[in-house]
């Protein structure tokens, strides 16, 4: 794994401790301790008149935190139930920190794989904070791409054994991103499990990813332009049976991802596209098909058209501006939401519905017999528009719908030769401060005295700085 890879790891993982800490029954805390470079959980509770803190045999790892909210909630009803503190902490000892108890580890490998499917279950969406529900394709594709896809090579009915890790392992080869995530999945079998033997013996692997896609696509703006040109017979002419109305319906799509930086399946999410919407705060967000609707801003859903979620849940998105094109609404119809109204059969396993809008996209691009096939890659593209424009980078990564570090650290290594030189040649300069430029409209103002002129240069000044026109009129006559 990268050093970057590690550090949004790292964030998630003291985002998710924050939320669940949150969570704790009342009267019980979480709290963290770091001995010797390792950092594990305490619970924080009150016992004899005294608030104390014990540990809880919880690491500081996904799963710890997880199982040390269990334990808070055991504690918090164990302390309405003994009557002498030397009974509770009997009972601590042996239910909390586990003490004086005789290990099964004669557990089968289907056994353990129905605790982490329960597990699972219980929890709730890492990126949404959405509870995961066993109907939704999303969630149940999720379960087996993480897990069952490295589990289903297990002996389910025999006894849990290092040996048969080891050789379901065998398959991925080690430095690729499959052996880290089945070394994962097949450690947090022996966690939930308690088998120390396995734990010991899949905590020794090295499973570092060291080998990394080096197939990863890039476009530039004038590239996806001349590609949309392409596949809409504006320059080069279609086959007679070409369908040119499924054609612009996908190329709203691609261009839409593109302004936005959305992910394929968000496009289809988008709640206002011609309807009003009201945020969870009352505001209303205007259609985005309303010719008087200037900010072009758009409602991001929990789910798509046919029942699937998005990555990151709910958020609202402004389109992004090219310095050389700043007609892109207009020049790529983004207005006319020529939303394609493609659905996946009823009978579709989860797997394939979850999977619908990427894989129907891919087979468009190829039928159109372009190379060009990864539409991720436009929103990379969409990041590097926004830096070119100057966006401030923390709004840049909330309509993207990332953290700032993923913006930095991931997005800005992906990007066309063609898109590096623009940066580096046509990227918007920092704006002057307030003072500078107030200074320039003087001198502009008196070599135009013109009240047309004098008028403009407030209104601008006040958009582009956020002051009232009052307040810059003031400023220039002092």
């Amino acid at each position: 794994m990268t050093d970057s890879g590690k550090l949004i790891g790292y964030e998630a993982l003291i985002a998710l401790y924050e939320t669940m800490k949150a969570s704790t029954p009342k009267g019980v805390g979480l709290k963290r301790e770091t001995k010797g470079g390792k950092s594990y959980l305490q619970l924080q509770f009150t016992i004899g008149g005294k608030r104390v803190a014990k540990a809880c045999n919880c690491t500081f790892t996904e799963d710890g935190i997880r199982n040390a909210v269990l334990k808070a909630q055991k504690v918090a009803e164990a302390l309405t139930k003994f009557s002498t503190e030397s009974e509770f902490l009997v009972w601590y000892d042996s239910e909390i920190l586990e003490k004086n108890r005789i290990k099964n580890d004669l557990i089968t490998f289907g056994e353990a794989i129905k605790l982490v499917e329960d597990d699972f279950w219980r929890g709730k969406s890492r990126t949404t904070k959405r509870k995961r529900d066993r109907n939704n394709p999303s969630d149940q594709a999720s379960w087996d791409r993480v897990y069952w896809e490295y589990y289903k090579h297990l002996p389910s009915d025999k006894t849990m054994n290092a040996s048969d890790f080891m050789e379901a392992l065998d398959r991925w080869e080690p430095g690729i991103k499959s052996y880290k995530d089945a070394v994962s999945a097949m450690r947090k079998l022996a966690r939930l499990a308690e088998n120390s033997a396995c734990i010991e013996k899949l905590n020794k692997i090295d499973s570092r990813q060291t080998e990394f896609r080096d197939d990863l696509q890039t476009i530039d703006i004038d590239e996806f332009l001349a590609i949309r040109d392409k596949v809409l017979g504006i320059t080069e002419d279609l086959h007679r049976n070409a369908n040119l109305d499924s054609r612009k319906d996908w190329m709203w799509v691609f261009s839409t991802q593109m302004v936005y930086g959305l992910r394929i399946g968000e496009v289809f999410a988008i709640l206002n596209l011609t309807k009003s919407f009201k945020t969870p705060d009352g505001v209303t967000i205007p259609p985005l098909n309303d010719p008087t609707n200037k900010t072009n801003l758009i409602a991001i859903g929990m789910y798509t058209d046919i029942g699937t979620t998005t990555k990151t849940g709910y958020r609202l998105a402004a389109p992004i501006p090219h310095p050389r094109y700043p007609d892109l609404i207009e020049r790529l119809e983004i207005k006319a939401c020529r939303k394609p109204a493609n659905k996946p059969r009823e009978d579709s396993k989860p797997e394939t519905i979850a999977a619908f809008y990427p894989h129907t996209a891919i087979k468009k691009l190829i039928k159109w017999h372009l190379d060009k096939t990864q539409t991720h890659a436009l929103r990379h593209l969409a990041n590097m528009n926004g830096r070119m424009s100057g966006v401030n980078p923390t709004a840049l990564a909330q309509s993207l719908g990332h953290s700032l570090q993923t913006n930095e650290n991931v997005y800005t290594k992906r990007q066309a030769t063609k898109t590096t030189i623009d940066l580096l040649l046509n990227s918007q300069k920092q704006p002057l401060g307030l003072t500078s430029a107030i200074e320039v409209a003087k001198t502009l103002l008196t070599q135009h005295p013109s009240k047309v002129v004098h008028k403009a240069v407030i209104d601008l000044l006040a958009a582009i700085y956020h002051e009232s026109a009052d307040a810059i009129t003031e400023m220039l006559r002092n």
